[in-house]
């Protein structure tokens, strides 16, 4: 007999074959279920043993590497809904469900607010385009849509974001998709934040972060007022009630005032390129029927009426430019509503 021939024995668990395909003794079904290789990416079983029991029992397969699942949670491989993970860069799923309490100036209806989470690791945020862009824009916070079509002058309600650093990112929203701003910005819980599309001084896009609090506890029949200058790079301006009073002064490009006490009641303003005036100074409450100074002012660029209610806060967003077809506009929106 060849030195290479293999014998048997009848005994059950007692094996005496030799070489690299020896069946381990103590192995009661004589044989051992092969692994596939490495390519095959076929079934395997659970367990050493594929009883009778598992003999009708489906296997399912895994998926080649690149087909991305789906994966089952548990060993029992019973039915339910499987959620597909994202290809990279499609910036995760978006949930089918919540609604934000409002969708004005493009927000999608079923993007996704933050119900699940406490309150207390929760603030809002707000997204105001002043860029002189023709185009329209596309803004994103982690992937997730905020702002859709967003275009000159308009202003999105508050949504939820959670507490913590976050990636704001603007592209064109038809045409060339390409990334035109990508900035990281701290978000805190409790806070209500404006985000400002603006022009930048240097070309390009530039994100200006406002907080919409600080003006609380006002005295009865008092609201409160600021004013804020996102026009363009090397701009500064004075505002003016229509009696002359100077309410703010040299307020530059980007600059954002504090709040100021107002009596509840209509305001009619106008807007002056900075003087050098040194005797203008600023009222700090704005008072309805005050008398004006009566001098030369300079020639108005802008000129807007406000309404402030009494408990409420507002802030007017000077916007645009001299040289285009845009011109300078005002926007007064009512702040942390």
């Amino acid at each position: 007999m060849a030195e290479n021939d293999t014998h048997y024995n009848d005994t059950p668990g007692e094996n005496t074959q030799t070489g690299k395909d020896a069946v381990p003794a103590g192995n009661d079904y004589g044989l051992t279920t092969p692994l596939p290789d490495f390519e095959e990416g076929g079934p395997v079983y659970p367990d050493n043993i594929p009883n009778q029991n598992d003999s009708g029992r489906p296997v399912i397969p895994l998926p080649d590497f690149e087909e991305g699942g789906p994966v089952y949670p548990d060993s029992n491989m019973g039915p339910g809904p499987v959620i597909p993970l994202p290809f990279p860069g499609e910036g995760g799923p978006v949930y089918p469900g919540g609604s934000s309490g409002g969708h004005q100036h493009g927000w999608l209806p079923g993007r996704p607010s933050i119900p699940s989470l406490p309150p207390r690791f929760l603030g809002q945020v707000r997204f105001l385009n002043a860029s002189s862009n023709s185009f329209p824009v596309n803004i994103s916070i982690d992937g997730t849509p905020y702002a859709v079509n967003s275009r000159f002058g308009t202003i999105s309600t508050y949504d939820w974001i959670s507490d913590g650093f976050h990636t704001v990112t603007v592209r064109r929203t038809n045409g060339l998709r390409s990334v035109l701003l990508q900035q990281n910005f701290p978000f805190i819980a409790g806070q209500k934040i404006t985000m400002i599309l603006t022009d930048s001084a240097f070309g390009g896009l530039e994100m200006i972060r406002v907080s919409d609090m600080g003006c609380t506890n006002l005295p009865s029949g008092s609201g409160c007022y600021r004013f804020a200058n996102m026009t363009c790079s090397g701009s500064r301006f004075d505002l003016l009630l229509y009696g002359g009073e100077t309410v703010f002064r040299n307020v530059g490009f980007q600059s954002v005032t504090p709040y100021k006490q107002a009596m509840a009641g209509s305001y009619q303003f106008y807007i002056t390129s900075s003087s050098s005036y040194t005797f203008l100074k600023e009222i700090p409450v704005l008072v309805l029927g005050a008398i004006g100074i009566g001098s030369n002012l300079p020639q108005p660029l802008v000129s807007f009426q406000t309404d402030i209610a009494s408990g409420r806060n507002y802030t007017s967003y000077l916007i645009g430019n001299t040289w285009s077809d845009l011109g300078l506009r005002v926007m007064t929106v009512e702040d942390n509503v």
